[in-house]
C-alpha cells in the first residue's frame, strides 16, 4: 500500500492550493472595482473605458474559412492557446470536461481514446463518429487521437454532423486542432511540470524568421514520464500504467509573395504506456489485481504540405498529407489475477490524402462560396490473437491461441461545395452538398495454434462500395449586431466495414449508419462584448445504427440493428465583467434512447433461435444525461512587475450506462480543480510559476468499461487526485 499512502502525503498541500485559490479570487474581486477605476483613469487617453477587458474575437475555421465564431451557424466550443494553458488541457480526455455534451472516454495510456459528442458513439469501432483534424489533415483512426497538445493555436469542437465539408465519420462532430505557425518574430516557450506519481512533463516551442518576410521555421517537442496512477496489488508493482512519451513537430513556412503561403509540417510521436488497468465495475479502483500487466506501443509519423493563395477574386488551398502509424497492445482480457485470457493486438496504418479547395475571398460580403475535391488512400492491417491460457474446459479444449490477420484497403473520393447568400446584411441562406464514394476491400485469415478444433486455416475476402450524398441547409438572421439566431439541418454518416473481432464472423460486412441533425440556436454578446452567451438545441434521428453485440466471453459482432433518437441542448457563457476577472461555463443536456432494437437469443446447444431481447426505450451507452463546467479565474496585476493568477473549476458529468441492457451504470460525479501562481517578466523574458491540483477531493469515477454476461464487467478508473508545480519561460 506504499503508493496509496503517498497519494495523501501532501493532502495539506492540495487543500492549501484550493483555499488560497478561492481566497485570492474573492480578495481580488473585493479590490477589483478600485483597481478598475484607477486603471480607467490611467488609460483614458489611449483607450476607451472598458476596452482593456473586452472579450477578444475568436476566429475559427469551422467552415474551412476564417470567421468570427459568433458568425458561424454551428454549435462550436473553441479554446484559444491562453485558455488551453490556463485550464491545463493536456490530453483529449481533459478536453471533454470543458465541452458541454462531450465525453472523452479512455482505456488508459494512448489507446483508442473515445470522444463522444451528443451521445453518438460506436463501441470499439474502427470508424469513429467524431472526426479529428490537425491543420486540415484527417486523423481517421482513434489510436492517433490522443496527440500531445503542444504549441497549439486553438482547438475547435464542432457539434453535429459535419459531412458536407468534412465527409465520412463526422456524424457526431469534428475536433479541429490548429497549430501555431512561425512568422517574422522569434519567440518561444519552455515548460516543465512535476507532480505526484513521479509525473514529469517537459515541452518547448521555438519559431521565427530565417529570411525576413519570406522564410520562417518552427519546432516543438514534448517528453512525458509518469509512474501512472495504478498499483497492482497482485504483482506488488506501483507503475501498472506508466508512461514514456516523446513527440515533436517541425514547420517550415515560405511566403514568396503577399498572396502565397506555403507550409510544410513534419511530426513524429513515440508513446509507451501501461494499459488495461481494469477492476470489477462494481468496485472501480486504482488498485488492480492482474496476473499480467498490459502495455501499448504507439508510434506515428506525419508529413503535410499546405499551399494557400489569397487573391482578389478567389482563394486556393491544397493540402497533401501522408501518415503512418504502428500500434501494439497486449493485455489481461479477463481483468483478474487468474491467468484465463490474454489479447495481443497489432495494427499498422498508412494513409495518403489530398484536398483541393477554391473559395471566395475572406472579405466577401453578400455571397460566399467554397468548392473542393478530396481523395484518401488508406491501408489498415490488424493482427489479433486471443490467448486462451486455460483452454475452454467446458468444451474439453486445451490451451490454444486463436489468431486473425486482416487487411482493409480503403479508397475514398469526394466532391463538395457550400455557399452562403446574405440579404440585407441580416439574413444568411446556406446550402451545401457533398458527393462521396467510399470503396473498401477486405482480406482475412484465421487459424488456431494448436488446431484444437480441426478447422485448419480460414480465408475470407470481401468488398463494399458506397455512394452517398450529404446535404446541409442553414438559415441565420442577425436581429441586431450582437444577436444572431440560426436553424440548420444536416446529414452525416459513419462508414461501414467488416467484422474482425471474432473468428466465427470474420469478414461479415456491416453497413454505414446515417443521421439527420436538426438544430436551432442563438449566439449573443452583451455589455459591450464583455459577456457572451450561446445556446443550441438539437434533435438527431439515427438510422441503421451500428451496434456491438456479444458472441461469447470475448467475441463480438457488429450489426446494423438499431434506430435511435437523441435530443437535447447546450449553453455556453464567457464573461469578463472587470479587468482581470474571467468566468466561463457550459451546460449540456441529453435525452437519448433506442427507438427500435431487438437482438435474437439462440440456444447454446442447438443454435436455434428461442427468443429475442428488446432494447427499445433503453438509454444509449456513454450518453450522460447532463454535463457542465464552471471556472472562475483572476489575474491581479502588481503594477508593471507581474500578476498573481488564481483559478478554481467545477466540472460535472451525469449518470450514464456502460452497456446496452442499462445494467452497468456510471453514477454522476463532480470534480474540483484549482491553480494559482505568479506571472512576471525579467529582462525581457516572461516567466510563470504555478501550483495546481486536479480532482482535489479524489473523486472515483470510470472512463471506460467492457465485459460480457459470461465474464462480468470491468471498468477503468479516471485520474485520481493529482497536484504539482509548473514553471514556464517565454522569450
Amino acid at each position: 500500500m506504499k503508493k496509496r499512502r503517498r497519494r495523501f502525503v501532501s493532502a495539506s498541500v492540495v487543500t492549501a492550493i484550493l483555499v488560497v485559490a478561492l481566497s485570492s479570487i474573492f480578495f481580488s474581486m473585493s479590490i477589483a472595482a478600485a483597481q478598475e477605476e484607477e486603471s480607467k483613469q490611467e488609460t483614458a487617453q489611449v483607450e476607451k473605458p472598458g476596452e482593456g477587458y473586452k472579450l477578444e474575437t475568436m476566429v475559427v475555421t469551422s467552415q474551412k474559412r476564417e470567421e468570427n465564431i459568433q458568425d458561424v451557424p454551428i454549435s462550436v466550443t473553441a479554446l484559444s492557446d491562453v485558455q488551453i494553458e490556463d485550464a491545463r488541457i493536456k490530453k483529449l480526455e481533459d478536453l471533454g470536461f470543458y465541452t458541454p455534451n462531450m465525453l472523452a472516454g479512455s482505456s488508459g495510456g494512448r489507446s483508442e481514446p473515445s470522444p463522444i459528442i451528443r451521445g453518438m458513439y460506436n463501441r470499439m469501432s474502427v470508424n469513429p463518429t467524431v472526426g479529428m483534424y490537425v491543420d486540415g489533415v484527417a486523423y481517421p483512426r482513434a489510436q492517433a487521437y490522443d496527440l500531445d497538445l503542444v504549441d497549439i493555436e486553438r482547438i475547435e469542437v464542432l457539434k453535429g454532423p459535419q459531412g458536407t465539408l468534412f465527409g465520412r465519420n463526422t456524424e457526431a462532430g469534428v475536433i479541429n486542432i490548429v497549430t501555431k505557425k512561425p512568422g517574422n518574430i522569434w519567440e518561444g516557450k519552455i515548460s516543465a511540470d512535476y507532480g505526484n506519481y513521479n509525473t514529469q512533463d517537459y515541452s518547448f516551442a521555438v519559431r521565427g524568421p530565417l529570411v525576413q518576410d519570406t522564410l520562417s521555421f518552427g519546432i516543438s517537442g514534448r517528453r512525458y514520464l509518469s509512474d501512472g496512477y495504478f498499483q497492482n496489488d497482485y504483482l506488488g508493482t506501483d507503475d501498472a500504467e506508466k508512461s514514456d512519451d516523446t513527440s515533436g513537430r517541425a514547420t517550415l513556412r515560405w511566403t514568396p509573395t503577399e498572396a502565397w503561403d506555403v507550409i510544410l509540417n513534419v511530426g513524429s510521436a513515440r508513446y509507451e504506456n501501461g494499459f488495461y488497468t481494469f477492476t470489477p465495475s462494481e468496485d472501480i479502483s486504482h488498485s488492480i489485481n492482474l496476473d499480467f500487466e498490459g502495455s501499448t506501443e504507439n508510434d506515428s509519423d506525419c508529413q503535410s504540405l499546405s499551399l494557400n493563395y489569397d487573391g482578389d477574386w478567389f482563394s486556393f488551398t491544397s493540402i497533401t498529407a501522408h501518415r503512418i502509424g504502428d500500434y501494439y497492445s497486449q493485455f489481461d482480457m479477463d481483468s483478474t489475477p487468474v491467468d484465463l485470457y490474454r489479447t495481443y493486438y497489432d495494427q499498422d496504418h498508412a494513409q495518403l490524402s489530398q484536398e483541393i479547395r477554391f473559395a471566395s475571398p475572406d472579405d466577401s460580403k453578400g455571397f460566399k462560396w467554397l468548392v473542393g475535391v478530396y481523395y484518401l488512400d488508406e491501408d489498415f492491417d490488424v493482427d489479433t490473437t486471443y490467448d486462451y491460457r486455460q483452454g475452454v474446459p467446458e468444451y474439453g479444449l486445451p490451451a490454444y491461441q486463436s489468431s486473425m490477420n486482416t487487411e482493409l484497403d480503403t479508397q475514398n473520393y469526394a466532391v463538395f461545395g457550400q455557399a452562403t447568400y446574405t440579404l440585407w446584411e441580416k439574413l444568411g441562406l446556406t446550402a451545401g452538398l457533398r458527393y462521396e464514394n467510399d470503396k473498401k476491400d477486405f482480406k482475412g485469415l484465421q487459424f488456431d495454434d494448436p488446431d484444437v478444433m480441426w478447422t485448419g486455416t480460414t480465408t475470407v475476402e470481401n468488398d463494399k462500395s458506397l455512394e452517398v450524398w450529404l446535404p446541409k441547409f442553414a438559415v441565420d438572421y442577425r436581429f441586431i449586431q450582437d444577436f444572431m439566431g440560426y436553424v440548420s439541418v444536416a446529414k452525416g454518416y459513419t462508414s461501414g466495414g467488416f467484422n474482425n473481432l471474432d473468428a466465427t464472423v470474420l469478414g461479415i460486412p456491416y453497413d454505414p449508419e446515417f443521421s439527420w441533425n436538426y438544430e436551432a440556436g442563438v449566439k449573443t454578446a452583451w455589455l459591450d462584448n464583455k459577456f457572451i452567451l450561446n445556446f443550441a438545441a438539437f434533435y438527431i434521428d439515427w438510422t441503421d445504427k451500428q451496434v456491438l453485440l456479444s458472441t461469447g466471453p470475448i467475441g463480438a459482432i457488429y450489426k446494423n440493428a438499431a434506430e435511435a433518437t437523441v435530443k437535447g441542448f447546450e449553453v455556453e457563457a464567457l464573461a469578463r465583467p472587470i479587468r482581470g476577472l474571467e468566468v466561463v461555463g457550459g451546460f449540456g443536456y441529453l435525452d437519448s434512447e433506442y427507438d427500435r432494437f431487438t437482438e435474437p437469443i439462440f440456444d447454446s446447444d442447438t443454435g436455434a433461435q428461442i427468443g429475442e431481447k428488446n432494447y427499445e426505450g433503453k438509454q444509449l451507452e456513454y450518453a450522460p444525461e447532463f454535463s457542465y463546467n464552471l471556472a472562475v479565474q483572476y489575474r491581479y496585476r502588481l503594477g508593471y512587475s507581474g500578476a498573481l493568477f488564481s483559478r478554481i473549476e467545477l466540472q460535472g458529468v451525469g449518470d450514464y450506462y456502460w452497456n446496452l441492457d442499462n445494467t452497468q451504470k456510471q453514477s454522476s460525479y463532480e470534480l474540483v480543480n484549482a491553480k494559482l501562481g505568479y506571472e512576471g517578466e525579467f529582462k525581457g523574458y516572461g516567466f510563470s510559476l504555478y501550483l495546481w491540483a486536479k480532482n482535489i477531493f479524489d473523486q472515483t469515477y470510470g472512463t471506460a468499461a467492457y465485459g460480457s454476461d459470461e465474464l462480468g464487467y470491468s471498468a477503468r478508473a479516471g485520474d485520481p487526485q493529482t497536484f504539482g508545480v509548473t514553471l514556464i519561460c517565454r522569450f
